[in-house]
């Protein structure tokens, strides 16, 4: 399963982008769709802090192994929710960023 190298960094890439704001509501879908939640669930901002509590309410339940599988990532020890939610929001942000440059958007 794909991983980003670690001398990219996909999330400051949108930060930095001059289409930030389609780049953020773009990874707002993905995000809604790869953790089957609607897109007024995803705040606009703070997305790790968010993501980290949504984690550390729902870990005990969720099927980790099919949700790294949906996300694409591979299932490598993540020691806390913080690292789990900044290795989803990266992933998520590099699909973000290819679909965007591959469509002409970027």
């Amino acid at each position: 399963m794909a991983e980003s190298p670690r001398s990219i960094n996909f999330l400051a890439q949108i930060e930095q982008s001059p289409s930030k704001g389609y780049l953020l509501n773009s990874l707002r879908q993905q995000l809604a769709k790869d953790l089957a939640l609607e897109i007024t669930a995803i705040p606009e901002s703070g997305l790790l802090v968010w993501l980290k509590s949504w984690l550390d309410q729902r870990l005990s339940d969720l099927d980790l192994g099919q949700l790294l599988y949906t996300i694409d990532l591979t299932e490598k020890g993540y020691e806390t929710s913080y690292k789990l939610a900044k290795a989803i929001l990266e992933r998520e942000a590099q699909k973000v960023i290819f679909r965007a440059q591959y469509s002409g958007k970027l």
